[in-house]
Parts: structure tokens; sequence; C-alpha cells
């Protein structure tokens, strides 16, 4: 497991802790992420999921910013970033390739509350600075909601959300959408051989979907809800409780 730096701050630049949490109803955060290349840590390729602050710094805006911004801190370390499009299931990828405008030079607005694949060729600890919107609802669609072809989405775990792991996650979720079984199954993409661990809570299928893993600041997730004809529902308009 990869080691991480993180400071949380309140707005007033005051640290809150209690009872081994963060507390605040509205935190500026400064996390220490780092990112693997190829071979570094085990990376199998330098592709991670990451997540970013609701509200990220506002020199961020698009995929171009987050190019500058790797580039700056390792020079030459960034390879692409993509954008999970859940009305496809296909990547939108920047990677600044001017003359291969096909295979990378989409750039992309970034989207509070969803996360992005960010791919290195040289290992970086990436400095995120932001805070949070505790009033932000983030939309998670069903199948053929709002055009989402299987109803899967990347989603930004926020930094002080009170799900500590897979199961409180698809619990908090569930609960909001007033159905049990709103939440199809939930993933992490692991960067040490490119798969991704999933928790569905079968627990009579253990190999396809009972593996529960802890959430970690900094890192997105991939969470899939069930149609209303398999008795979930169309959307969940979820709120992330936090500390």
């Amino acid at each position: 497991m990869n080691k991480r730096g993180f400071a949380v701050l309140t707005v007033a630049a005051v640290a809150l802790l209690v009872a081994g949490g963060l507390f605040a109803s509205n935190m500026g955060f400064k996390l220490n992420l780092a990112l693997d290349s190829p071979a570094f840590n085990g990376s199998a390729t330098g592709l991670q999921d990451v997540a970013l602050p609701f509200n990220q710094q506002t020199s961020l805006v698009s995929a171009i910013d987050i190019r500058a911004d790797i580039n700056a801190t390792v020079p030459g370390a960034f390879k692409d970033v993509s954008r999970f499009v859940k009305q496809t299931d296909l990547l939108v990828t920047y990677a600044g390739l001017s003359s291969f405008p096909a295979v990378g030079n989409t750039d992309f607005n970034l989207v509070p509350g969803e996360g992005i694949r960010i791919k290195v060729q040289a290992p970086v600890n990436y400095i995120i600075v932001g805070s949070h919107d505790p009033g932000l609802v983030v939309t998670l669609d069903a199948p053929g909601s709002n055009g989402s072809a299987t109803g899967l989405q990347d989603y930004a775990y926020p930094y002080h959300s009170t799900a500590a792991d897979a199961i409180q996650l698809r619990d908090e979720i569930n609960a909001q959408a007033g159905n049990p079984n709103a939440v199809k199954d939930i993933a992490v993409f692991v960067r040490s051989n490119d798969s991704l661990v999933t928790y569905a809570g079968l627990s009579n299928f253990p190999a396809v979907g009972n593996t529960n893993f802890p959430l970690t600041p900094g890192t997105a997730y991939r969470v899939k809800i069930r149609p209303v004809n398999e008795g979930g529902v169309a959307s969940v308009p979820y709120v992330p409780s936090h500390y």
C-alpha cells in the first residue's frame, strides 16, 4: 500500500479532530497523493483512479490544467488523464498529443464529485488542495437514466466522508435512495495489476462480489446503480455524509 501524507484544515486553517475523525461542515484539504508510474510501488501501467475535492483549487478547471499541474511537480511525468462517460461507458482522454487528436487531444472540464483516471510515466508526489461543498448533489444513475449505459459512474469520494469502506458506502447510498437494493456494486481499481476489486454483497458468490475494501482519501470509486426492473431505482441524488 502506498504511503500518503494527508492534512485536513478548516477554512480558518485550524484542524479539528474528534474521536479519531474530522469535525466540520465545510473543510479545506491538502493531500500529498502518491501517483505511481509503471513498476514503481508495483504499479502495472502508471494508471490510478483519483478523487479531487468537490471544490478543487481554482487553477484546476480542465484536463489541460491537470497535465500542467503534474508536470510542474515532476517535469514530463504526466502521460494522460481520462474521464469516464456514463452514457457510453467509454473514456475521453487528454494527453496533449496535438499530432494525434483522435487518441489523446480531447480536453474536458473537471466535474465536482466525478473521479478522473490519471496515468503517469514517472512517480509524482502530487499535492492536491481544495475544499468540500456540503450541498453538492452527486447524481448516481441507473441504466437508461440520464442516458446512462450500464449504471456505472466514477465517484470522487470526499476526503472526510463518514463511510469508511465499501459496505458503509453502499449502505449510505441505499439509505438515501430509500431502497436497500439501489447499489448493484462498488469497485476499486488496483494499480498493481490494472484490475478491479468489487463489492456487491454477494455472500453466496464471494469470488465475484463479496470483497469489502477500505475507502481512501484521494481515490475515486466505481459505483453501479441497479435499475428499477431489477428491483433498484432510476437514480440516486446522493449527498455524502461527512465529519
